[in-house]
C-alpha cells in the first residue's frame, strides 16, 4: 500500500502544481513532512509565556466549572489529532471569535499546532 501511494506522488505532485502554480515540490514536500512527522523539532515543542498564561486561564475556566476530568479525558483522545483540530479551528474562525478575542484564538490555534500543546494542557489540569 505504501508503495503503490509512493509510486502515484509523483502524479499527486504535478497536479497539484497544475492547480496552483505558484507552488513548487520542495514547498509541497516540506508541508507534507511536517504534517505527517512524528519527530520533535525544538520550534515545534517550546511554549512562549503568551502561550503558557492563556493555557492558565483556559485551566482556569475549566476548573471553575467543574469539567476538569472530562476535559482530560477529551483531551487524551484527541491528542494525535492537534493539528487536524488547529486547522479546523482556522475554518470556525469567523463563529468562534464572537466567544473569544482573535489575538487569543490566534494563539490557542498556534498552541494546537504544536506537538506538544495538547500533553501541556492535560498535564496543567492533572496539577490542579
Amino acid at each position: 500500500m505504501i508503495l503503490s501511494f509512493l509510486m502515484l506522488l509523483p502524479t499527486l505532485l504535478s497536479k497539484i502544481r497544475a492547480r496552483f502554480p505558484g507552488l513548487d515540490s520542495a514547498s509541497i514536500r516540506q508541508g507534507l513532512r511536517h504534517a505527517f512527522s512524528t519527530g520533535k523539532s525544538q520550534e515545534n515543542t517550546t511554549l512562549n509565556e503568551k502561550e503558557l498564561a492563556l493555557i492558565t486561564k483556559l485551566i482556569a475556566v475549566v476548573q471553575k466549572r467543574r469539567l476538569a476530568i472530562p476535559a482530560s479525558m477529551f483531551l487524551e483522545c484527541m491528542q494525535p489529532l492537534n493539528y487536524i483540530g488547529s486547522q479546523a479551528m482556522a475554518f470556525f474562525r469567523p463563529f468562534l471569535t464572537f466567544f473569544f478575542t482573535p489575538a487569543e484564538y490566534d494563539l490557542f490555534q498556534g498552541i494546537l499546532e504544536k506537538r506538544d500543546g495538547i500533553k501541556r494542557i492535560i498535564e496543567e489540569l492533572e496539577k490542579g
